[in-house]
């Protein structure tokens, strides 16, 4: 299941709040981190529709079970960020959520590089890098 691209929101900042980056990030804020995530998912997004519409993508239960746990980590910050391009206000307790999951999210798109690297050689840019 392929998730749409979107594009960045740069309102995500008003997710951080407070927070900062987590210590093994490279990351100076919250925020910084939270859209370097964003837009290294979206890449990743981007290479699965490209491998797909390519017939290249593996037909393994690990293959689609890493995918499938990719999108379920990252469902709230793709969330979030359609509610802010919606301009839709969110709640504090939401926003919380979203918080509490970016981390989860940054790991499995990493995992999801990981099978990636395998079949399509070109590197996804790492994080903080456009």
């Amino acid at each position: 299941m392929l998730l749409p691209r979107l594009k960045w929101v740069p309102l995500l900042a008003t997710l951080a709040g407070c927070a900062g980056a987590p210590a093994n990030s490279g990351m100076d804020s919250f925020a910084d981190y939270a859209e370097s995530v964003f837009r290294h998912q979206n890449a990743i997004i981007s290479r699965l529709m490209m491998l797909s519409d390519s017939d290249l993508l593996p037909d393994t239960d690990n293959f689609e079970d890493t995918e499938q746990e990719m999108h379920d980590a990252c469902h709230l910050l793709n969330e979030y960020a359609e509610h802010e391009a919606d301009g839709e206000s969110m709640g504090l307790r939401f926003k919380a959520k979203v918080r509490s999951s970016i981390e989860g999210c940054d790991a499995s798109v990493q995992k999801m590089e990981g099978l990636l690297s395998n079949i399509d050689p070109v590197p996804t840019p790492p994080h903080g890098q456009r």
